[in-house]
């Protein structure tokens, strides 16, 4: 049993040793292969050998000063940065993280105020979106729909699936992929399979006009208004070519806010 557990420590030690050195592993591996590429090159000039192994920590050191720098605590942190940078540095380093951090945070905000209006007012207007907000959104059968409003993403019977990015003009959308059966539910019936899917998927980087087919016609015809419902029916305008969808809106992403998920 004394032994069991002195086998136990020695392979914990170890595991430990192992972590402490991983940051260096790959550095340790790269000279390696420089040595042995070198050795086994007879035409080989040394000076391709220093000038390798020179190159390796110009590539290497940010990785190892960081994981260095990683675990020190953040007084020490701090003293490494005043030593190592002049003020000015430290300002224009500390701006530039600040600008990330508000682009991010603004970006969420936007995000979570987009979500909280559709969620207000049960209905999304895909006119209203900023350039480059994306969305995502999930279709279901008729059948299907009014159940998946309430599980949003986690529903495991969506039939289709298109993530769009607004541009820079009002109401078009940048098609980034559109996916039958992306859950891989048990859903598939012939009303809706792979074969119907294929007639009207969008294709990639497709700008496509997304919303609900009015009942009053203009003079050319029925007209789309960039307007989507939960559960109601989806659908586009492809090249000034208008489409009824097959599908129902069970749920919408806006970013990383699921719009109509029911909260706990």
């Amino acid at each position: 049993m004394a032994r069991r557990d002195k086998d136990a420590d020695d392979l914990e030690a170890l595991a430990a040793e192992i972590e402490t050195v991983r940051p260096y592993l790959d550095l340790a591996q790269e000279i390696r292969d420089a040595v042995e590429l070198f050795a086994t090159d007879d035409a080989a000039e040394v000076e391709s050998l220093v000038a390798a192994l020179d190159s390796i920590p110009a590539r290497e050191r940010g990785d190892v000063a960081r994981s260095i720098f990683d675990r020190l605590s953040p007084d020490r942190q701090w003293a490494v940065i005043e030593r190592a940078f002049g003020d000015d540095e430290i300002r224009d380093y500390l701006e530039r993280d600040r600008s990330a951090r508000l682009a991010e945070l603004r970006s969420t905000a936007r995000q979570q105020a987009i979500a909280r209006q559709a969620r207000v007012e049960r209905r999304l207007d895909t006119g209203a979106l900023p350039d480059a907000q994306e969305v995502t959104l999930g279709l279901f059968l008729p059948a299907d729909v009014r159940a998946a409003l309430d599980r949003g993403v986690a529903s495991q019977v969506c039939a289709r699936q298109i993530v769009l990015r607004a541009t820079a003009v009002q109401g078009e959308l940048q098609v980034i992929g559109d996916t039958f059966n992306p859950r891989r539910g048990l859903f598939v019936t012939a009303a809706y399979d792979q074969r119907v899917f294929a007639t009207e998927q969008l294709m990639s980087h497709a700008v496509v006009r997304i919303g609900s087919l009015t009942e009053t016609e203009t003079e050319s015809g029925p007209a789309l208004e960039p307007v989507l419902y939960p559960g109601a029916r989806v659908d586009v305008e492809v090249d000034g070519v208008l489409a009824e969808g097959r599908l129902h809106l069970g749920f919408v992403l806006i970013g990383d806010e699921d719009v109509y998920a029911v909260r706990n």
